[in-house]
């Protein structure tokens, strides 16, 4: 069953909501980077499985909020390498969560990434599934 705890965007964006509240020194910045070049990589993907547009719009606006819009508001600060070892821990910690949980990572995000292309509900996320509920009432679907 998805519960959201499978998608490390997620982790990251606490991380960041920690650290701009200064509930944590350690910066994610280098992270969001990251993760954000591999979400370019996603987008250039659903483009070219000729994702219908809706999809394509909001795989951008939720990546827009969750890793852009974080990366603007902190793309001045400092990364140290604690930062860097920091975010290292946080990988594997990820990875470890996901074998505990019997969890292919890879074959998770090509999931999630066939919910955009093919339109179902499977593997939608807590953000992906706000959207459609906002835009449905925004637009009276």
């Amino acid at each position: 069953m998805f519960v959201g705890i499978e998608i490390f965007s997620y982790w990251i964006f606490i991380w960041f909501l920690l650290y701009y509240f200064k509930f944590t020194k350690y910066n994610p910045l280098f992270i969001l980077i990251l993760g954000y070049i591999i979400t370019l990589g996603e987008l250039i993907y659903l483009i070219s499985k000729k994702t219908n547009i809706y999809n394509l719009i909001k795989f951008v606006i939720i990546n827009i909020i969750i890793k852009l819009i974080p990366i603007l508001l902190i793309y001045n600060t400092k990364i140290t390498f604690k930062d860097l070892e920091i975010s290292l821990y946080i990988i594997l910690i990820y990875i470890i969560t996901m074998t505990i949980m019997n969890i292919n990572p890879i074959q998770f995000y090509k999931n999630v990434l066939n919910t955009y292309i093919h339109n179902d509900n499977k593997y939608k996320s807590i953000f992906n599934k706000f959207y459609d509920y906002l835009f449905s009432i925004i637009f009276k679907k």
